[in-house]
Order: C-alpha cells, then structure tokens, then sequence
C-alpha cells in the first residue's frame, strides 16, 4: 500500500539515527569550573565526563549568526546578539534527526536552537507566544526540564510542573501547552508540583513514549505524555548528601549520566533498574558546574547492558494503515512474509499490554485491529514476533 509507504520510510530513519546508542551528550556549563553562569556549551564523553570540545563560550569573540522562524521581538537582536546564552540556560535537548541542540534562556520566553550543522555558530529562533510561561520573574514558570521524546517530538517542562509543552521540528514548527502535570494517586504524599522536592532537574525519555523526570533533590518521576500523569517512582541512592541533580542523559550502556548545578567533586551514573548511583571513573575531566544535560538516547532501547529492541528489524513486509487509525480502527498488512506463525501485541505509552493476536501467515494477508471503545487516544507501539519469539517489527501507532 502506497499510503504506507511514507511513515515506513521515516520510521526506517529514525530507527536508524538511534540504532546505535551514542557515549556523548551536550552540556550547559559555566565559564569556568565553580562559575554559575550556565551559558557555555560544551560537547561531552559520557565514559568519562572529558570534554570533547566547546561549541559555544560567552567569553570568546565568536561571531553568532542569528536566523528568525518569525518576525515577533527582531528589536531585541542587539542584545540577544551579545549572546545567545545571555540569561542563562538550565534546559536543553538534542534532535538527533536534525542534529540541532534546542535550549530556552531562563529568563526569556522563546524556544531557540543551534544548528550543529552549520560550520558557524548559527542560532535560530522561534518567538511563537505558545511557548510562553508567564513572567519569568516568578521562578515557578521558568523552563528547567527539556527533552526529545520517542515520538520525535520535544518536551519542555517548567519548574512548578504546571506547564508542559510540546513541540515540533518540521519548517513550519508547533508549538502547544499540554497543561498541568497530575500526581499519580501511587505517589504516596510525594507532589510533582512540591518546591522542595520536585523543582528544577531534568527530563530524559524512553522507547516507550515515556519521559521520566530527574528532579534537583534526587527524586525521580516517570511521566505518561498521553496522559499528563507523573508516578513517583523512587529516589535516587547513594549520592552525596549536597549533590543536586540538574542534568541527565542516558550513555551507551543504559544508565543515566547526572550532572549537579553546585558540585564539581564528580560526575555519576544511574542504575534506572535499582536507582542506585556511582562515580563516574574520571581521568582528565574538569567536573563542570552543569546545568542540563542533552543527547539523543532513549532508555531501554539498543544499549549494551539492556537490548530491549536490539533484535528488531524493520520489515518492509509489514505496514501499518491508516496510522494516525481512525475511528481506533488499523489493519496490518503482511506481504511477501516468510510463511508461519506470528503474534501481534499493541502496548500503550506505559507498557500496558492492549491487544494480542496469533494468526498464520501465507502471502498477502490484511489483519484488520479494533481496539475497545475505551482506548485512550495517543501512542501506541505494535510489534510483531515470528514463532520463536524474535521480534521482527516495530512500529508507532498514532491513535486519534
């Protein structure tokens, strides 16, 4: 089906630029070692915590060419010319498709990237009201959790958790308010919104359409997108007492890289099976005062220690159709698929198992899906396994 043809081919990309996870992350640091500025960028190796290069420092003359997605607040080019980081950044999030670097000032409202592309530091920036959270005068709006999802969109989260927003990356970008996050009734008294506990951190996100949140006091929530609904799910162990948490990415091996604001004893790494921490083992690294971390790994896909979705392959013998499904209704398709026994299994954005099949497969066959008027709109994941057990596709259903 030729309809189904397009969301193959930009699945087949995606899976491709994330197949192999990657042992780097971008870091918003200060100036210099104990310096609370957060306007350097720097490139980092998460196996060590080195530098690798600086893209980005205030206190160098490098020139910053500055491109507009619309015309709102050109008058204030001069001084944002002085430098792109000039408020400062606490968030941040790589677009591993487009290889851009996505950050929001503290305290200024608009959404800006860098083009990693470019053989220039080239800023581009996107005005668009919708990304506004109020004053920033008042700290609870301001933007300190930002991450890419697995949906290939991006998600910036303000400090008091009652903004999400989401965002796209195509040319004519949008940009829309979720809302307000909500305390799962399994959160025990522990608030998302709670000040001392929940503000500032960071978001990473799963190959499950999950986004998880690192707050700077150690606590860590796993947050369905669809749903808006944040379950507290621990806090990390064994870091030191004064550590706070303000950056995170997830390394090659599937364990979360954490950066503090205030510390620069060491970098640590997070077990998100036992949530359990340790040092990173530094050899040359100067321990950055970091304010967010960035890169484009998911947690739980195509990593050492956890190869959840290392043997999927996608199959040009299986499509979906339509997807985003109308009315909760799809077929797959099976096409020129090797003849025998394959089971079908949907999962919602948390893992939830909604629907499983076996059938037979012998040529050309459609297997129409009706899922219960009770589906939730939103994600979905489809998989398709052969009779021993190996996964042989994947795919993201839109559920509208």
């Amino acid at each position: 089906m030729k309809k189904a043809t397009l969301p193959i081919l930009l699945l087949a990309a995606l899976l491709s630029n994330n197949a192999q996870a990657q042992n780097k992350a971008y870091a918003i640091t200060g100036e210099s070692k104990g310096t609370y500025t957060w306007t350097a960028i720097r490139e980092i190796d998460l196996s060590n915590g080195n530098v690798v290069k600086t893209i980005y420092s205030a206190n160098s003359a490098q020139k910053v060419n500055y491109n507009f997605l619309n015309s709102v607040n050109r008058s204030n080019l001069p001084q944002q010319a002085s430098s792109p980081t000039a408020n400062g950044v606490a968030a941040t999030a790589y677009d591993a498709k487009n290889n851009r670097l996505y950050f929001s000032q503290m305290w200024s409202n608009d959404l800006r990237f860098v083009d990693l592309n470019s053989n220039e530091m080239t800023v581009v920036v996107n005005n668009d009201e919708k990304y506004s959270t109020g004053p920033r005068v008042d700290e609870s709006n301001v933007i300190t959790r930002m991450a890419f999802g697995a949906d290939g969109n991006g998600y910036a989260l303000t400090n008091d958790g009652n903004q999400l927003i989401q965002f796209t990356t195509d040319n004519n970008p949008v940009i829309t308010k979720l809302g307000a996050l909500i305390d799962s009734k399994k959160n025990n008294g522990i608030s998302v919104h709670n000040q001392c506990t929940s503000w500032g951190g960071d978001l990473i996100a799963d190959a499950f359409g999950n986004l998880y949140l690192f707050t700077y006091r150690n606590h860590i929530f796993k947050i369905n997108v669809a749903t808006r609904v944040a379950e507290h799910i621990g806090t990390v162990k064994n870091l030191p007492a004064n550590f706070t948490t303000n950056g995170a990415a997830v390394d090659e091996n599937g364990e979360v890289f954490v950066t503090s604001a205030t510390q620069t004893e060491n970098y640590y790494r997070i077990n998100l099976s036992t949530l359990e921490a340790k040092p990173v083992d530094k050899t040359e690294a100067t321990v950055y005062n970091a304010s967010d971390l960035a890169n484009g790994n998911l947690a739980y896909k195509n990593t050492k220690s956890n190869p959840v979705l290392a043997d999927i392959k996608l199959s040009n013998a299986i499509s979906i159709y339509p997807n985003p499904a109308i009315n909760k209704a799809f077929a797959v398709q099976f096409d020129k698929l090797p003849a025998g026994n394959y089971s079908i299994e949907l999962t919602d954005a948390n893992g939830k198992r909604i629907f499983t099949k076996t059938l037979g497969i012998n040529g050309l066959q459609n297997e129409k899906i009706n899922l219960p008027k009770a589906a939730a709109t939103g994600l979905y994941f489809l998989k398709v396994t052969n009779s021993t057990g190996k996964s042989v596709y994947y795919d993201k259903l839109i559920v509208q």
